[in-house]
């Protein structure tokens, strides 16, 4: 057999990864995740609502508490001036992440002719807007000569057409355009970008019982149960390893196989 140049793995030891957007479970999952395959991990909050602010600082807590570094703020990702100073700080007291995670997440479920112009511009400004905001951050502060990994969460709405679902699949699906281009646009510079689409979690709002006989639309999921943040969590650690050196410009579903069903 020819000899071939076996990977290093998953071990993320000696790299550093900013988490942004915890304000549902996939934001601690992954940052967990990292960690606990050898990263340290700062996080940001998405918006500047209480509850995610905490929920990032006690998020930062369990990634200490696993032996990495670590770092909390606070973010409101509509706003690129915000976006810029929050990372450079992240940078002075944190050191410069060479994996972005953009996790940020607005959605909303309202028939078109009644969604609010005020409405639709937040679920574009916190969905799509911000990951061009922290994309564009990362890669102007970015080390020269480094490898670098832009992860993008995202879900199977951007790609099927849901009842009620037309603001947010707008938003969703420009993100997952945003990595396409990125990936062609930072491929000579050993960067990747890539996202991680989710089907239905046991966190979407809306989802109804988790008992088959009682809920519909477990019988179209073909697992036949919700999706976990956990899962979301190890594609990402693979995603941002050396081992996916050369997985670029893709969309991997986490989905139970729903998205093939539809």
């Amino acid at each position: 057999m020819a000899e071939w140049d076996r990977k290093p793995g998953y071990d993320l030891s000696g790299k550093r990864a900013l988490v942004v957007g915890t304000g549902n479970p996939a934001g601690r999952a992954i940052a967990l995740g990292l960690a606990e395959a050898g990263a340290d991990v700062a996080v940001a909050s998405a918006t500047l609502d209480g509850d995610e602010v905490m929920e990032a600082k006690r998020v930062a807590k369990a990634v200490t508490e696993l032996g990495r570094k670590s770092l909390a703020q606070g973010w409101d990702v509509t706003l690129p001036t915000n976006v810029q100073v929050g990372l450079k700080q992240v940078i002075k007291e944190f050191g410069s992440p060479t994996i972005l995670v953009y996790n940020a997440d607005a959605p909303l479920a309202k028939p078109i002719v009644k969604v609010t112009d005020a409405e639709f511009a937040r679920v574009q400004a916190v969905n799509q807007s911000g990951a061009f905001y922290a994309a564009r951050s990362f890669i102007r502060e970015f080390p020269e000569g480094q490898t670098g990994r832009l992860i993008f969460v995202s879900n199977i709405f951007a790609e099927r057409g849901v009842e009620g679902l037309a603001a947010y699949t707008t938003a969703k699906a420009g993100m997952q355009g945003l990595s396409a281009a990125l990936s062609q646009e930072l491929g000579p510079r050993n960067m990747t970008s890539n996202c991680i689409s989710s089907g239905w979690m046991d966190w979407t709002p809306g989802r109804g019982p988790d008992e088959i006989g009682a809920n519909l639309l477990l019988r179209f999921i073909p697992m036949r149960r919700f999706g976990k943040a956990e899962e979301l969590a190890a594609l990402a650690v693979l995603l941002a390893s050396d081992a996916a050196g050369y997985l670029n410009g893709h969309v991997f579903h986490i989905d139970g196989g729903v998205s093939q069903h539809l």
